[in-house]
């Protein structure tokens, strides 16, 4: 299962869940702003607080831009 921590003001997040989209994967998205166990997850798993931060199983993907997904997701076996 694929997760994205964002603040909804953020471009880079912004930015991050239109790849998402055009990828055609799912994910669950939480607004840390808005979500304080989702906040408190997100800097548990990535020890840091910079969005967005993704997490896949195990894998985690701190503080990146929009063309850092796919190989992520590739790396990981979740986008084919």
């Amino acid at each position: 299962m694929l997760q994205i921590y964002i603040k909804t003001w953020c471009p880079w997040c912004v930015a991050a869940l239109e790849t998402l989209d055009a990828l055609g994967c799912t994910y669950t998205s939480y607004d840390v702003e808005e979500n304080r166990a989702a906040a408190d997850r997100m800097r548990l798993i990535s020890g840091q607080t910079r969005v967005p931060t993704m997490e896949a199983d195990d894998h985690v993907l701190s503080d990146f831009g929009p063309e850092e997904i796919a190989p992520f997701l590739k790396k990981h076996g979740l986008l084919h």
